[in-house]
């Protein structure tokens, strides 16, 4: 399941909702993810961020 803090917007997923953000350490502001938000998270997941096909130009 995916839970959104709804101060600083960390996605966690968990099998049972924290108390605490583990990203700002707020406490009691810990949401499940709409559905909207829980298809964009699952998408994520599946990108490959260390295989990124744009070049990196240095300056």
């Amino acid at each position: 399941m995916v839970f959104v803090c709804d101060y600083c917007h960390f996605e966690i997923e968990a099998v049972s909702k924290p108390c605490q953000c583990p990203d700002c350490g707020k406490l009691n502001r810990i949401r499940t993810a709409t559905a909207e938000e829980n298809r964009a998270f699952q998408a994520r997941k599946l990108e490959d961020v260390w295989r990124d096909t744009a070049p990196v130009l240095a300056s």
